[in-house]
């Protein structure tokens, strides 16, 4: 997550962050995120503008640590969307409609997709934080998998991670747009990314 140069953060510096962030997501409730301003932010809680940036470099950098913490929320939840016995293709199917379903529904999370948050798409691969989140959500799965032998051999993890978050992604806006259901991206996954996760004898319902 980026925090410039500041130092190791301390049990008061942990507090204000706290705060800020905690004022932050009013004024998101409040406002929405287009509207919310550091300002807005800082008169949340009685402090000053330049207050606010002694924890955080700028608006963004305050936004990323939010979308961060609603996004392991979801990724967390995510993982109770389907059996531990299921295969690791169905795992991957039920993850994925999951995160777009719930995701575009949390106005942090649809931030993402937003055309104005281009340059803070780009500002979180810059950083990092997009790739951790994305090893986070799908290694765990690809790990059992691979301990069991179920993953096919020769599939990068970082072309999985960036595969499967463009097409989180994909799915968000499709949904957001009303473009299909839930059931009908069911099916169109188990036919074109399922097949990429299975055994080579193994059968892909649609």
């Amino acid at each position: 997550m980026p925090r410039g140069s500041r130092s190791q953060p301390t049990a008061s510096t942990d507090d204000a962050r706290e705060r800020i962030l905690a004022a932050a997501e009013r004024c998101i409730d409040r406002h929405g995120i287009r509207k919310t301003t550091i300002d807005d932010i800082a008169s949340e809680i009685g402090l000053s503008r330049p207050s606010v940036y002694r924890y955080f470099a700028d608006r963004d950098d305050l936004l990323i640590e939010l979308i961060t913490r609603h996004g392991q929320a979801l990724l967390g939840q995510a993982r109770k969307s389907f059996s531990p016995q299921s295969s690791l293709a169905d795992q991957i199917v039920e993850s994925l409609l999951y995160i777009a379903d719930h995701g575009r529904r949390d106005p942090l999370t649809r931030y993402l997709i937003d055309p104005d948050s281009t340059s803070l798409g780009q500002r979180m691969m810059a950083s990092g934080t997009s790739q951790m989140m994305r090893a986070e959500m799908w290694d765990p799965l690809l790990d059992a998998a691979l301990a069991k032998n179920e993953l096919p051999p020769g599939l990068p993890r970082s072309d999985i991670h960036l595969w499967l978050g463009n097409v989180g992604k994909m799915l968000m806006r499709g949904l957001d747009d009303g473009e299909a259901d839930l059931k009908r991206y069911r099916s169109v996954l188990h036919r074109f990314i399922a097949p990429a996760f299975g055994s080579p004898n193994a059968h892909v319902s649609a």
